[in-house]
């Protein structure tokens, strides 16, 4: 184990809860499907808790698999034309990329390199990155799934990683990122 995953596992909590979705599961759609939702949520993101919980299988997995999607599914909202970020996001956005268009065309081009599972994120430190698997990182300020049942909605389309990602900007909730930030 490297040190950085040692110090990471010294400061982990007991137990973890599944946080609450602040939507219904229909109210993503188009961009996540109620059945897209229902299993990436409810079988998924609950599965990953419960080991971890439970002490089951591979504790660095199930705990990065269940601090990754509480992260990811607190952070979306309905879907909204023009959604765009503001306050201490926006600024981040713009001082590391001078425009939200060239952050999302950073951003879709890094999500690309994935190949299998991992995660594209935005860091605190207003960097794009990419982590592995479910490999949980301190510096997560906004994470988006990019293991394939969360574009499974736009498969069989050659596409359909870009469609994915051009869905999940219209579903960002900005405010609660910007919450992040302040924290």
């Amino acid at each position: 184990m490297k040190y950085d995953q040692l110090t990471e596992a010294k400061n982990r909590e007991e137990k973890l809860e599944v946080v609450k979705l602040p939507y219904k599961l229909g109210e993503l759609s188009p961009v996540l499907s109620k059945n897209n939702v229902d299993y990436h949520y409810n079988v998924l993101t609950k599965a990953y808790v419960r080991r971890y919980n439970d002490k089951e299988g591979d504790p660095n997995f199930n705990y990065g698999g269940a601090k990754l999607h509480n992260l990811f599914w607190s952070q979306l909202k309905k879907p909204t034309p023009g959604n765009k970020p503001s306050g201490a996001v926006k600024e981040l956005i713009n001082k590391n990329f001078d425009s939200f268009d060239a952050f999302k065309k950073e951003i879709f081009r890094m999500s690309m390199t994935i190949q299998g599972s991992g995660w594209v994120y935005l860091a605190k430190n207003g960097k794009i990155k990419t982590t592995p698997n479910q490999s949980y990182k301190t510096d997560i300020l906004m994470p988006i799934d990019m293991w394939e049942h969360s574009f499974m909605d736009y498969i069989p389309a050659k596409d359909a990683k870009k469609k994915y990602m051009d869905g999940m900007m219209r579903i960002i909730n900005w405010d609660i990122i910007n919450q992040r930030l302040e924290s």
